[in-house]
């Protein structure tokens, strides 16, 4: 492990060193201990380059917790990459992000080139210029009002003219966002974030039901087209 930011209150930036694999929307199995707690965490993609690899987390639990308290030289144990991710499509396409769903948009962003990027956080934005690097353009709310609009990031969103939306975040943003692309005629992809225990299908403890009957979160999914999760709103 090369370091491990707190890059706004309980929220951290992990990079470990390495050759690893991966698409845009595809996560990684992530542990630092043995047996307890006996499952490791799923964590999309932040970053990838030719000798490293980076994660985006907040601590929400014992497992969290116990990563934001490696140091440099720490050890790590990663299984993937896992799921099926996202595929561009051509044209103009935008990137929504809510609270920690802006980790797999990083990746993306990196990879597809010259997209509209839209971020929502709830306290003060983090991690906005290096977003930059990766952007044609940044949109930015908060709903404390610290940074960019004051509000949520479905307020500064709109689908018109774009050939393609990709998003990850809140189940209720993205039903919001999925209102407005169906109504616009833009194809809307969405990165479901579900808790899962093995990350192969074989628990089918991520399981969320879709048009096509049940689904496993990490397996098919985590990327889905909007219109398979939510139907017609």
């Amino acid at each position: 492990m090369l370091c491990n930011e707190e890059v706004a209150p309980g929220v951290f930036l992990l990079r470990a060193k390495g050759e690893f694999p991966a698409r845009p929307g595809q996560f990684y199995m992530v542990r630092a201990w043995e047996l307890d707690p006996p499952l490791s965490r799923p964590f999309s993609v932040f970053d990838l380059s030719r000798d490293g690899i980076s994660f985006l987390y907040a601590v929400r639990g014992r497992g969290t917790r116990l990563l934001s308290g490696l140091s440099p030289g720490d050890g790590l144990t990663l299984f993937g990459p896992l799921g099926n991710g996202w595929m561009r499509m051509p044209g103009r396409v935008a990137l929504v992000g809510g609270g920690l769903g802006i980790a797999p948009l990083y990746f993306t962003a990196k990879v597809f080139g010259g997209v509209d990027l839209y971020l929502g956080f709830r306290g003060r934005p983090y991690l906005v210029e290096e977003f930059r690097w990766v952007a044609a353009s940044i949109h930015t709310a908060s709903e404390s009002g610290e940074g960019g609009e004051k509000g949520l990031v479905t307020d500064i969103f709109s689908p018109e003219g774009y050939r393609a939306c990709y998003a990850c975040g809140p189940r209720g943003m993205l039903a919001a966002l999925w209102e407005r692309c169906r109504r616009a005629g833009v194809p809307l992809f969405v990165s479901l974030e579900e808790r899962m225990a093995c990350g192969l299908g074989a628990c089918l403890g991520c399981t969320v039901l879709t048009e096509d009957g049940p689904k496993r979160v990490c397996r098919d999914g985590p990327v889905f087209q909007a219109q398979e999760v939510f139907g017609d709103v």
